[in-house]
């Protein structure tokens, strides 16, 4: 069975998103609103969550769970009001990217996609 165009879309999506995450923190580090350590550590994050859309191009059922998960965790800390310590730039991209990440959930569950994580 062939790559369904939706996982494709997907991955591009989350690609985007993480380089988008990354320009972020670089204009948070030119206008001082984090430290060159905050910086670094985010840059090692972004480099790990490299892994996911690697994964789920790669038809990694888990994978796609994963980022289900690291969205619901996302969307309880923006809720709960653990954005007051973030820099602006950050909290406003995280809420413009809410589509983005629903959208990404969307193709990734959609049932030609379900299909062809599960039906090796």
């Amino acid at each position: 069975m062939q790559k369904p165009i939706g996982v494709n879309q997907a991955v591009i999506a989350i690609w985007a998103t993480l380089a988008l995450s990354a320009i972020a923190s670089l204009i948070n580090t030119w206008i001082e609103a984090i430290s060159l350590w905050e910086f670094t550590f985010n840059l090692l994050v972004y480099g790990l969550l490299c892994i996911i859309p690697y994964k789920i191009n790669n038809r990694s059922n888990a994978a796609r769970y994963v980022f289900l998960i690291f969205f619901i965790i996302s969307i309880l800390f923006l809720l709960a009001g653990m954005g007051t310590e973030i820099p602006k730039l950050d909290l406003i991209l995280s809420i413009i990217l809410i589509p983005v990440e629903i959208f990404i959930l969307y193709r990734l569950f959609e049932r030609e996609a379900s299909e062809w994580f599960v039906g090796r």
